[in-house]
């Protein structure tokens, strides 16, 4: 795998990128460096079908528009096919875009207990054309990564865009909520069929990064939801790191195995310590 090292735009000094986002740039350098090691393999294919098996096992499908008029909320899914078993599995997958002031967009840590590797969410993506990189980890066969560009407008949003008008960073944070739309389908769960998992949340996010002549200055503290983690029962089966890029309101859908009848609960945490939790009872027909 070729190595990549991290843009920055220009006029921004590496101290000061380095600098930015605290926790957030902190996060994309240690997992960039782990990164580096041996072991990776990075896919570019148009169509994921011709790869032979095994890779075609491996190869995280990115998800995203080819052009968007709102960098304030890009839409991002990844999805593999990859078996979600207790002795082969993948631990985790990074989608990164390394020209932004924030690069990292999250790390989402999975277990066998969802069944699947699937997300979807929205991000904060800056503007011009790049490339968004998603790293997925198997723990019998190392890392595996693609690409997909994105090309975001001039002016249309990003890491360093102002609030809407009348949302502040502590404006009408509200409880999230658990969706299942395959129980509003149905009206029924199978024992071992997977669900999706859909979160709706309602709270700001921010970098505190604004653009002064040209370059990016951190205006005010990040304030943002940084962990998601979702139990099953007893079972922690998945947890989401993610970062001030991610966007105002996000609605976060998961998978989850349904082995057993239990409670389903979604702990968010945000950069203030404050915590807001999601509970529903999963019943099998």
């Amino acid at each position: 795998m070729t190595r990549r090292s991290a843009s920055r735009p220009p006029g921004l000094s590496r101290r000061r990128f380095l600098g930015l986002s605290g926790t957030a740039v902190g996060l994309w350098g240690g997992i960039r460096g782990a990164w580096g090691g041996s072991g990776g393999r990075r896919l570019s294919v148009d169509d994921p079908s011709l790869l032979p098996p095994f890779e075609r096992l491996h190869f995280p499908v990115l998800r995203l528009p080819v052009v968007t008029t709102n960098g304030d909320k890009v839409p991002i899914a990844v999805e593999m096919t990859h078996p979600m078993e207790p002795g082969h599995y993948v631990t985790s997958v990074h989608v990164v875009n390394e020209r932004d002031p924030v690069p990292s967009k999250g790390v989402f840590h999975f277990s066998p207990g969802n069944g699947q590797v699937y997300l979807s969410y929205q991000a904060r993506l800056d503007h011009g054309r790049s490339d968004v990189l998603v790293m997925a980890e198997c723990n019998l066969h190392g890392r595996w990564s693609s690409t997909q560009s994105v090309t975001i407008p001039d002016g249309k949003g990003g890491c360093a865009a102002a609030p809407p008008p009348g949302r502040t960073a502590g404006a009408e944070i509200l409880p999230p909520r658990i969706r299942i739309p395959q129980l509003v389908k149905h009206g029924r769960i199978r024992r071992d069929e997977i669900i999706d998992v859909q979160l709706v949340i309602r709270h700001p996010n921010r970098t505190g990064l604004a653009v002064r002549n040209g370059k990016f200055v951190q205006e005010a503290e990040p304030f943002y939801l940084r962990e998601m983690e979702a139990f099953f029962g007893a079972e922690r089966v998945s947890r989401f790191a993610t970062t001030s890029a991610l966007s105002d309101d996000p609605f976060i859908t998961f998978r989850l195995r349904a082995m057993r009848e239990g409670l389903l609960r979604v702990l968010l945490t945000n950069s203030r310590g404050q915590q807001f939790e999601a509970t529903h009872h999963v019943r099998l027909s």
